[in-house]
């Protein structure tokens, strides 16, 4: 099973971060958010978009131009704020805020929740809590590694599965891993996928009984402004490679995943999975 997503907020989070002008910038994301649609719509496949709040406000129209090709959408938080830096009433403002601004442009409920930079680890559970409150029946935002933001390592279940936490059941679709060098790696998205060529992404797709996908429409946009983000000098290096390496040929890479392997979206995943038989994981 392949699913297919994105996280749909780099039209705002460019802004946000003043990564160029809006006459600069705006028609390259509009253009790859284009050709990702027409891709998708070729190879006959469908994905899920999980939609910054902040987007669905500011460019209601890039919402609906995702809606209006059948796809999932799903909430990525409102305005990217890391879960893992705010107590349970931020977290429950910021997720009412961004489904109901969601909602109100696509009239459809949102079930489906992705974090921002996978921000849910083993210091805030709770916030699945929250999440079941707000209608969010469908997660995402599990990342059984270590990374530099967020990241659940402890998660050692590579499928889709039934999260009990205090007795709030949510569907878990977390990210998949593969062993490289001995060491769990999620290949399938942000940087390894732009790091490694295509014949060792095909070749990990291949040993892989579960991908899960997350795209970013900056992941191939080579003419994007570049910042380096850290403090010292050696991490500002390893954050800029991460951010930016393997750029130019990412989309190439993209298309060949899209029209060599068959995708679907959570819910068409959803609904092939026998959920009666799928492990429960207690957290």
């Amino acid at each position: 099973m392949n699913i297919l997503s994105f996280d749909i907020e780099d039209w705002w989070v460019y802004d946000y971060y003043s990564l160029g002008n809006k006459e600069n910038y705006l028609p390259r994301l509009n253009n790859y958010l284009d050709e990702i649609l027409l891709e998708l719509e070729k190879n006959n496949q469908k994905a899920t978009f999980f939609c910054l709040g902040e987007v669905a406000k500011k460019h209601p129209e890039v919402i609906k131009k995702i809606a209006s090709k059948n796809h999932d959408i799903g909430c990525h938080s409102f305005s990217h704020k890391f879960l893992d830096g705010l107590n349970r009433r931020e977290v429950d403002e910021d997720t009412r805020i961004a489904i109901e601004t969601i909602e109100n442009i696509i009239g459809e409920k949102v079930t489906a929740y992705r974090a921002p930079a996978f921000s849910i680890t083993e210091k805030n559970k709770w916030v699945l809590e929250v999440l079941a409150k707000n209608g969010i029946t469908h997660d995402c935002s599990i990342f059984p590694a270590n990374r530099s933001f967020g990241g659940f390592p402890s998660f050692n279940l590579n499928k889709p599965c039934i999260i009990n936490y205090q007795g709030i059941e949510l569907k878990e679709f977390p990210m998949s891993t593969s062993k490289f060098f001995g060491r769990d790696i999620v290949f399938s998205g942000g940087g390894y996928f732009r790091m490694f060529p295509y014949w060792k992404i095909k070749s990990m797709m291949l040993e892989s009984e579960y991908v899960m996908t997350y795209f970013h429409i900056k992941d191939f946009d080579y003419e994007q402004v570049r910042k380096f983000s850290s403090f010292n000098e050696e991490s500002a290096i390893s954050r800029y490679f991460k951010d930016y390496y393997g750029l130019k040929y990412n989309y190439e890479k993209f298309s060949k995943i899209i029209s060599n392997f068959d995708f679907v979206s959570l819910s068409q995943a959803d609904s092939i999975i026998n959920w009666n038989d799928a492990p429960i994981i207690n957290i």
